[in-house]
């Protein structure tokens, strides 16, 4: 029997953590194990995340003493992952039950791929509902250091992460962009499979891991580190990306200034920030 590994980092918020782990528990495709690696949340949620391995064997717990930053967190799980593949959740976002089902199988039937993603459901404010990276899509590495058409949640053979180191502990933001560019770059491009099997939560008041409010030095970073292997046209897509995902940026002035070939994401990204959703 294959055996998933499923990494989950959180810090002081139990209440969505439970939910993660309800939607991790509740998959059609049973033999798997969920490392949730706590990132130095106060004594009294340790201890209360430490008793969630009692609720079901699969569950492991890392304790970190100190904080250290989701990426590092990953890194451990990483690092101590049973799994032949490995998958990682945030944890205010939920899996639909046929999320690791539906990667199995597409992995046995199409192997030679750096990792395989999904369409994800995104809840906005206002119980608003967008899907997004919708469309099968073979993703190689030219789509992706034009932009990041492969969501913040992919999965992959656990060799294979750990052979490019995990995600880089120095991203402020883009860990997960990052990472996927290095694993395309190692081991060839990647598969975004039509099935919506995330769900990812907007609409509450806690701040997202995957939305740091570094996310503009993240980009900065992930430009310079990456930078080598663009063409001049995805730098310029590059340096799009960031006047983007910059709050302060008029839409109008996105929209004028924005490159024919990224005009699509603008559109996008200037919709779902209409709608509420934190870019």
């Amino acid at each position: 029997m294959t055996l998933i590994s499923i990494y989950i980092p959180t810090r002081n918020r139990l209440p969505l953590l439970l939910r993660a782990v309800a939607s991790c528990l509740s998959q059609t495709f049973t033999d798997f194990e969920l490392i949730i690696v706590d990132d130095a949340s106060t004594p009294e949620i340790q201890q209360q995340i430490s008793l969630l391995s009692k609720l079901d064997g699969r569950i492991r717990i890392i304790l970190q003493p100190t904080q250290q930053g989701a990426s590092a967190a990953r890194n451990a799980a990483i690092m101590q992952a049973r799994g032949e593949f490995i998958t990682g959740l945030d944890d205010d976002d939920e899996f639909t039950p046929e999320r690791l089902e539906t990667f199995l199988s597409a992995w046995r039937s199409e192997p030679d791929h750096a990792f395989l993603c999904t369409a994800s459901c995104l809840l906005l404010s206002g119980s608003k509902r967008v899907t997004a990276f919708m469309g099968r899509k073979v993703i190689r590495l030219a789509d992706l250091l034009s932009a990041n058409v492969a969501g913040n949640q992919v999965f992959t053979r656990t060799e294979y992460l750990r052979a490019v180191g995990g995600f880089d502990v120095e991203q402020t933001s883009c860990q997960d962009y990052d990472t996927w560019v290095r694993l395309v770059e190692r081991f060839g491009s990647a598969l975004r499979l039509a099935a919506v099997t995330q769900i990812v939560h907007q609409e509450h008041a806690a701040g997202r891991i995957s939305a740091s409010p570094k996310r503009l030095a993240g980009y900065r970073r992930f430009l310079h580190k990456h930078q080598h292997l663009m063409t001049p046209t995805q730098r310029r897509s590059q340096l799009f990306l960031q006047q983007l995902y910059d709050e302060n940026v008029s839409v109008w002035r996105l929209l004028w200034r924005a490159p024919l070939a990224m005009y699509p994401i603008a559109l996008k990204v200037c919709l779902l920030r209409w709608l509420g959703y934190s870019l």
